[in-house]
């Protein structure tokens, strides 16, 4: 009997142990996860709570968090608390440790780039709202693609629409911080988020409470990272001709000293169908492209990847984060491509070029292009223009292929098709172009009219002193 009450009462005990670390660990209730501010030498870390708290936070260059520590109260009746770690170096990795309830819960994540830097990486991509099942596959592929390499270890820059009701406290919970979902959770506490609010936010309210961005007014503004100089759009606060976003966004524009400026928002002026294209968007941020050298606008709000370009701006879609996904129309105006996919992209900048890749969850690269400063040379300038070989449509192809490219200075272009060996197979233009976006096609025959076989084949296109190089494939 005595053994029977003992075993009893060890049960008892190993069970409140256990009910106890479990109410411990339940005193976290977003996060943490990192925001970046603008400043390199800072990273702020979120983190919401279930109960009132007094949390520690600990840092530094490895696991014994030997830099410093501080305690942090809540921000707002809600629980919230944040702490911005100071004195980094641009760069390096740093390690840190919230500590709430009894918990542990550990973090990393690389500094922003030096002020000098000409190289960088980072991702895009949105549209997370209501299946967060497929989000968590989608940043398990961002996950990997930064762990095999390190200079991808940096920031993501988001579309918006993170949740289906942006004013309902639950789907902020269930729908994009619930622990449950490894990989959201990692990529937060990992890599600095960076969002456009997205039409699915709604009033804005909660989006503002947990994404505490240094906003201008509305939920607008802008933060460098390295050679590149981001503007967050708010599309629901005004930025018609003379409002206050407009104005600040041209001055903006205008007054950065980056060479590689890009504009961030939710709903796409271009896009291949769905919610239509926007024509605010149209009307008054693309000419502030076309003027400030803004060669890429990142959106979402369709759900699917998609390109167009105008006047040598590319409009990307990037709308596969985990919402349902809509079929495109690669048949509306102006463009290029457009997949039904969960996909991310990959921004790599590399002194005056700028690479593009759009990739699925699955890992298939499904578009490419680059852009280069003009004159750049090892030197980025700020002429803000560029040269750029785009894709190529079809690829493979059987009986024609269509290859876009910009040019951003009148000279004397040659578009030329070469076999495998080096050897000149069709040249498609030879002579002065005016700068603007242009497509070629190539039938698939020589310069004597003669089918070319099956195989492998390079265009090259030469402009203004630049050159660059893209492999198309002809089908038996």
């Amino acid at each position: 009997m005595k053994r029977s009450l003992t075993a009893l009462a060890m049960a008892a005990l190993v069970a409140f142990l256990i009910d106890s670390h479990s109410l411990a660990q339940a005193a976290m209730r977003k996060g943490p996860y990192l925001i970046y501010e603008g400043n390199n030498t800072e990273m702020k870390v979120m983190w919401q709570v279930t109960q009132v708290e007094t949390c520690t936070i600990e840092w530094g260059v490895d696991t014994t968090y030997s830099l410093g520590s501080a305690t942090t109260g809540e921000t707002t009746s809600d629980h919230i608390h944040f702490y911005r770690i100071m004195g980094l170096t641009p760069g390096e990795i740093y390690y840190y440790r919230v500590i709430a309830g009894g918990g542990n819960y550990e973090g990393s994540f690389r500094a922003a780039p030096s002020d000098e830097a000409t190289a960088v990486k980072f991702f895009v991509y949105g549209d997370t709202r209501t299946y967060p099942a497929d989000h968590d596959l989608v940043a398990q592929a961002i996950i990997g693609q930064y762990s095999a390499d390190p200079d991808l270890r940096t920031l993501v820059v988001s579309v918006g629409d993170l949740v289906t009701d942006g004013d309902t406290e639950a789907d902020w919970d269930n729908g994009f911080f619930d622990p449950t979902y490894t990989n959201i959770s990692k990529l937060l506490r990992e890599m600095p988020y960076q969002v456009a609010m997205g039409n699915h936010e709604g009033t804005g309210a909660l989006f503002g409470k947990y994404f505490q961005y240094p906003f201008v007014a509305g939920r607008y503004w802008s933060f460098d990272y390295g050679p590149a100089h981001i503007a967050v759009v708010d599309q629901y606060t005004p930025y018609g001709t003379g409002t206050p976003q407009l104005v600040w966004l041209e001055n903006d524009l205008a007054s950065t000293t980056k060479p590689w400026k890009f504009i961030v928002l939710h709903e796409p002026g271009w896009s291949a169908g769905g919610h239509p294209n926007n024509s605010s968007v149209q009307t008054y941020i693309q000419p502030l492209c076309e003027t400030y050298g803004v060669p890429i606008i990142f959106g979402g709000h369709n759900h699917y990847y998609a390109r167009a370009i105008v006047n040598g701006v590319h409009h990307i879609t990037t709308g596969g984060g985990g919402a349902p996904l809509y079929t495109p129309n690669p048949s509306y105006p102006n463009v290029v491509y457009a997949i039904k996919a969960y996909n991310y992209c990959m921004i790599d900048i590399d002194g005056g070029i700028c690479h593009f890749t759009g990739i699925t969850r699955s890992g298939t690269v499904i578009d490419t292009f680059t852009v280069a400063l003009v004159g750049a040379g090892a030197e980025p300038k700020t002429s803000g223009h560029w040269f750029m070989l785009g894709s190529a449509d079809p690829n493979p192809f059987r009986e024609s292929v269509g290859i876009d490219f910009s040019i951003a200075e009148g000279c004397d272009v040659s578009l030329v098709i070469y076999d495998v060996r080096g050897r000149k197979v069709r040249t498609l233009i030879q002579g002065f172009l005016k700068p603007n976006t242009y497509n070629a096609f190539w039938d698939g025959k020589d310069d004597s009219g003669k089918p070319v076989g099956g195989g492998i084949y390079f265009c090259r296109l030469n402009s203004c002193g630049w050159q660059a190089l893209r492999k198309v494939v002809r089908l038996r």
